[in-house]
């Protein structure tokens, strides 16, 4: 009764309202004088609706590859709508005057420059224009109309999508949804519990944990059980592998779970004395080899991840895995790699990783730069960073380790200086070539990458700090961001002194 009160009744009622508001704009093609604050009652019913669907879907255990699909679908559309009235929001702000405590920032001449030198315009830049033109800037900045009639159609545009969105799923979604049992403990969506949620890819864990937990034929052809997590460099395909390994079910059912990292794969796979490896050798296939073939993952069910797999041989791979193996029955493999030929090694369809979309991408950026803050209440900072995260990448590294740093320096200008310096980095990843350009270091970038210890240093710590003393002989590592999921470990940066001296914290 709950669920039908909570979820079954709104959507009812929402599928009558569609059809009234259908009818109406069918009968009326232009906008009513009233039609914008009627679009944007309706769009937040809408969201609504669907949020509750969401929620309620994400509470439960779905192996339904169709019904998951539907999912995916709702999500991209409650994004999308949630970020139309969030541009509405913020272009009411601006076109009631409100400033907020940021505004009295002049525009940095410099940034202005460089920004124009990299042959890219920067609305967010300027900062003496009057009401008219904040709103066309906030219009162009956050890829909407502005008050009126443009407001109107952008709204309704969106209104339009979400009811035949929900015309479409609405019905069997309720009714397949309630067919699946519930989870013990539900994903904590806050910024405090960020690194233990994996945000926009649900539905991509929930088919790794299906696959997870299927139980293989045994006695036959293939003996191996492998599933690959494809996708481009940075865009998660580790972190969503140790969300899915940490998934009470999986844990439960295998007594092992093990991560190889590729040097130590080609490392069992070559010889005592090698120190080179090609990435299309036969090392790596031989290494796989031996760690299938210890007998330690032959007392109980395991599940082994390969990390970033190396090319291996199709018809190789082939000949493996239809040999007996020493794997206890049930074991699995996970393959997280680059290249989509390496998808043909799985014995299911591959996992397929592609960015967030520019919508879901802001609300994770946003969770980091502003923490609880209201944008609303900083629209030219709120201005800045909808550019700064539609010039970033849409990588999760990217989102937290930039936002973290702007979140410690809520301040207009410096985010300029940000911005002004995503604009002009070449260098990959992102953050690493703007933390270079603007952090005061002298030394030379050595490495970045996870550490087990924590570092002495955080980025805040070198932005307010002066180099002086040490011992010119040693590197110093920065702290950029904290990983607790799966295993306690930092993610930083380290420079090589050259001889110019660490930076020393001053008092």
């Amino acid at each position: 009764m709950e669920f039908t009160k909570e979820v079954v009744v709104p959507a009812a009622l929402s599928e009558i309202l569609s059809r009234i508001f259908s009818f109406l704009f069918d009968t009326f093609g232009r906008q009513a004088p009233g039609a914008r604050d009627a679009h944007r009652r309706r769009l937040e019913q809408l969201l609504g609706n669907i949020g509750s669907m969401v929620e309620e879907a994400e509470g439960r255990h779905i192996t339904n590859q169709q019904l998951l699909a539907h999912l995916k679908a709702l999500t991209v559309g409650m994004y999308r709508g949630r970020f139309a009235l969030e541009v509405t929001d913020l272009d009411d702000v601006r076109n009631a005057g409100g400033e907020g405590d940021d505004d009295d920032v002049e525009g940095d001449d410099a940034t202005d420059a460089a920004v124009a030198a990299a042959g890219k315009r920067s609305f967010a830049l300027r900062s003496s224009f009057n009401k008219a033109k904040r709103s066309r800037v906030t219009r162009l900045i956050l890829g909407g109309g502005g008050a009126g009639d443009d407001g109107a159609e952008r709204l309704a545009a969106v209104v339009e999508d979400l009811e035949s969105l929900t015309r479409d799923y609405m019905r069997e979604f309720i009714m397949l949804v309630q067919g699946y049992p519930r989870k013990v403990d539900r994903p904590v969506r806050t910024t405090l519990y960020m690194d233990r949620c994996v945000f926009g890819r649900h539905v991509e864990k929930e088919r790794i944990v299906d696959f997870l937990l299927q139980r293989p034929p045994s006695g036959r052809a293939p003996f191996l059980s492998v599933l690959a997590v494809v996708g481009a460099k940075k865009v998660g395909k580790t972190t969503l592998v140790k969300h899915a390994c940490d998934d009470e079910r999986v844990r439960g059912r295998f007594a092992r779970i093990e991560w190889f990292e590729t040097p130590d794969v080609v490392r069992r796979g070559g010889r005592s004395d090698q120190t080179v490896w090609e990435s299309d050798g036969p090392e790596y296939l031989a290494g796989v080899r031996r760690v299938l073939g210890e007998p330690r993952f032959a007392a109980g069910r395991s599940l082994l991840v390969f990390e970033d797999a190396w090319p291996i041989d199709e018809s190789a791979w082939s000949a493996l895995a239809a040999s007996p193996s020493a794997l206890a029955d049930g074991s699995k493999l996970l393959l997280t790699c680059r290249d989509a030929d390496l998808a043909r090694l799985g014995t299911v369809e591959p996992v397929v990783l592609h960015t967030l979309q520019q919508e879901e991408y802001w609300y994770y950026f946003k969770a980091f730069a502003f923490g609880g803050a209201d944008p609303r209440e900083h629209p030219r900072i709120a201005a800045v960073a909808r550019e700064i995260s539609e010039h970033l990448e849409r990588t999760f590294l990217d989102a937290r380790v930039l936002g973290t740093l702007l979140r410690a320096n809520f301040d207009a200008r410096f985010w300029r200086r940000v911005l002004a310096a995503i604009v002009r980095c070449e260098r990959r990843p992102m953050h690493v070539g703007v933390l270079l350009e603007l952090l005061p270091v002298r030394g030379r970038l050595q490495s970045y990458g996870y550490c087990r210890s924590p570092p002495k240093f955080t980025v805040q710590d070198v932005l307010s700090a002066r180099a002086g003393g040490g011992d010119p002989e040693d590197g110093f590592t920065i702290h950029l961001c904290r990983e607790t999921l799966y295993m306690d470990h930092w993610y930083s940066i380290t420079f090589k002194n050259d001889g110019a001296p660490p930076p020393v914290l001053t008092t």
